[in-house]
């Protein structure tokens, strides 16, 4: 049987510890990261503000919300930035996601900086960008996001999520 992308989506954020996930943006990457390893979902992305972003995600997270599976409740940090917490019912649980388990608590443990340059440089080569090219790209679009050993970090995630980065 095949399941739609917004079960898996609400079963990403259900596979997360206590069930929740801080931030729209960790959710576009960990969801873009594990379709390049075949995670069962076809959302369509681009290169936006901070890296790759779906329109089906955000949109899809609205379903969901309204469906009651994943609770989208807005936050503000403490420098005044709003930012959104999900929070999956038991009911978002999907058996069929264990087999992925290893990379969702990889990617769920990486820095946001990390992750969202990982997920970047990822799309810069999927686009057909070498390596160089794709580092050259990536630090023009991220600058100091760049710096402190980020970049470093993030190609070493995706050699653990077996991605390209040579």
């Amino acid at each position: 049987m095949v399941k739609e992308n917004y079960r898996w989506l609400a079963a990403l954020v259900a596979a997360h510890n206590g069930r929740r996930v801080v931030g729209r943006t960790r959710l576009q990457k960990e969801i873009k990261l594990l379709q390049r390893i075949g995670f069962p979902t076809d959302y369509q992305y681009m290169i936006h503000f901070y890296g790759p972003y779906s329109d089906g995600v955000s949109s899809d997270i609205g379903l969901l919300d309204d469906a009651g599976l994943v609770k989208e409740t807005p936050e503000i940090s403490q420098d005044g930035n709003q930012y959104y917490v999900l929070n999956a019912d038991a009911a978002a649980v999907l058996p069929e996601i264990e087999e992925y388990r290893p990379q969702i608590e990889m990617l769920s443990k990486a820095e946001p900086v990390v992750l969202e340059l990982a997920a970047t440089y990822d799309a810069f080569r999927e686009a057909g960008s070498g390596h160089e090219e794709a580092l050259q790209r990536l630090r023009r679009k991220k600058g100091s996001k760049c710096d402190g050993g980020n970049v470093e970090a993030a190609i070493s995630l995706l050699n653990k999520l077996e991605l390209p980065t040579d």
